[in-house]
């Protein structure tokens, strides 16, 4: 039975909350953004691998949020990116460590893509997860 759109409506407006003391609207559910993203990534191994890859015609620039854990260290790091189509400049800031540094981070282009590439720094089970923040071509 095909849905109507006074039900899509219903549905959509279920899954918000309003605080009249706050005058905020909250929701628990996961809202959707084509400029945002998520990803994660286990590693055990020293060689560079990507973390994440994008269209390059379709973004000029990224900023990621990455935290890492390998046993008890953790590593977390924000990233700044920027390309030309040809090159892409990086800058990693904000970084806090628990221990040693768990792995660098180097991009480039490959063909039409933008790829964030990570050099784990130990062979241990290391896991990393990002938010990336995209601004459009």
């Amino acid at each position: 039975m095909a849905k109507s759109n006074s039900f899509k409506l219903a549905e959509l407006i279920r899954v918000f909350q309003y605080d009249t003391s706050t005058d905020r609207i909250s929701t628990s559910k996961s809202l959707l953004d084509a400029n945002r993203s998520k990803g994660d990534l286990t590693t055990t191994a020293t060689t560079q691998v990507n973390l994440d890859t994008f269209a390059k015609a379709s973004y000029r620039a990224a900023r990621y949020v990455i935290a890492m854990t390998e046993g008890s260290d953790f590593h977390s790091t924000e990233l700044m990116l920027v390309h030309d189509g040809t090159n892409v400049t990086l800058t990693a800031y904000g970084t806090l460590k628990s221990g040693s540094v768990l792995a660098t981070f180097d991009a480039d282009i490959s063909g039409s893509d933008l790829r964030l590439r990570i050099t784990p720094a130990t062979t241990s089970s290391t896991v990393t997860k990002f938010d990336r923040t995209t601004v459009d071509a």
